[in-house]
């Protein structure tokens, strides 16, 4: 008997065989086509959670993917809530900053906890959450979506300022981590009581293009790892998402992560595969900036037959876009890939 599309995801974070890999939207992409269908801005998702819960699941309904997210590829929500300030472009857009909350370490102390709930933005994707898993959570798996620590960082002080901290100001650093940490716990803690049992955590500052292993390591996923555990006690799988040029992925199995997401373009796909099969479920993502923006159906296609192929018999696998898809993605490619990992990913012990 075929599983249902929240069947299939969760079999594949739990390394249950399932029908075919689950296929998972990432974010907003193609958001041209799915605002046009809601007939609503995402400007106004941002600040409204029955409209983020009615985008999301029209994204959903018109792709037929096997999930719903309560997150789109914005990564300043939860900095503008640490005290980041953003500006709005004149076009139907996603903020910008507009200045960092920490210019330099003499502002790190005014950086506190905050409570997602009572944040005027962060609020809206979380009550989100909560709306979309009563109304579609018996169909299809629905996540929450935050971004990790050491991103949140990145978006509180700019990622050149934290990276050079790394350096000249490691105390500074982990004082803001240890701040957004209690944060991210009182997200998890909402997450769980909305029945919200999977979040998908970006953490695209875990890229050796710009960090060190050493660093990586050491503010990175050891926090990471805090925030996992935290996610756990609560009963809550965690995918990690990291769309960095040259992914640092040997960690996440250590870290607890259920799922990891990255794009296949960045690393070597079979070695890749090799090291965490049967370690963690692995998200693999398909070029979205060429191929899925502007690939054939037929190229698409011949992609995730490769990917099928190099990852063999075995639990485990799921496809998806490599990280968000350009706004103008056409709706015609993701149906193509839709209907390949169904075409190609359909046996009893994939």
């Amino acid at each position: 008997m075929l599983m249902t599309p929240r069947e299939r995801f969760e079999g594949a974070l739990s390394l249950i065989p399932v029908d075919r890999p689950p296929i998972m939207y990432q974010h907003l992409g193609a958001a041209k086509t799915v605002l046009s269908a809601a007939g609503l801005t995402m400007r106004q998702g941002f600040r409204d959670p029955e409209t983020f819960a009615r985008i999301a699941i029209m994204a959903q309904r018109i792709t037929g993917f096997d999930n719903v997210m309560a997150g789109w590829g914005d990564i300043l929500v939860e900095a503008r809530a640490h005290g980041t300030r953003w500006m709005w472009p004149e076009r139907d857009f996603y903020p910008r900053v507009e200045k960092y909350a920490v210019m330099s370490p003499a502002y790190v102390d005014k950086v506190h906890p905050v409570d997602p709930m009572r944040d005027e933005y962060w609020s809206v994707p979380l009550k989100a959450a909560g709306i979309m898993n009563e109304r579609v959570g018996n169909e299809v798996a629905v996540l929450g979506c935050i971004n990790s620590p050491m991103l949140i960082v990145s978006e509180i002080m700019g990622l050149e300022g934290l990276l050079v901290a790394t350096i000249t100001d490691p105390d500074v650093v982990d004082q803001l981590l240890g701040v957004v940490m209690e944060s991210t716990k009182a997200y998890s803690e909402h997450l769980a009581g909305m029945g919200v049992t999977t979040v998908f955590v970006e953490n695209g500052t875990a890229g050796l293009e710009i960090n060190s292993q050493e660093n990586i390591e050491r503010f990175d996923l050891s926090n990471l790892k805090k925030s996992i555990d935290d996610f756990h006690h609560r009963g809550i799988k965690v995918t990690a998402h990291n769309c960095a040029a040259n992914p640092y992925l040997d960690g996440y199995p250590g870290v607890g992560a259920d799922a990891v997401h990255f794009h296949l373009t960045a690393v070597d796909k079979n070695e890749v595969f090799t090291k965490l099969k049967g370690r963690t479920a692995v998200m693999a993502g398909i070029d979205h900036m060429f191929l899925l923006f502007k690939g054939t159906p037929q190229e698409i296609d011949r992609e995730v037959a490769d990917i099928v192929e190099a990852w063999g018999d075995g639990p485990g696998l799921m496809i998806s876009p490599g990280c968000e898809m350009p706004f103008k993605t056409p709706m015609d490619s993701i149906v193509a890939l839709r209907e390949a990992v169904a075409r190609h990913g359909t046996a009893p012990n994939r």
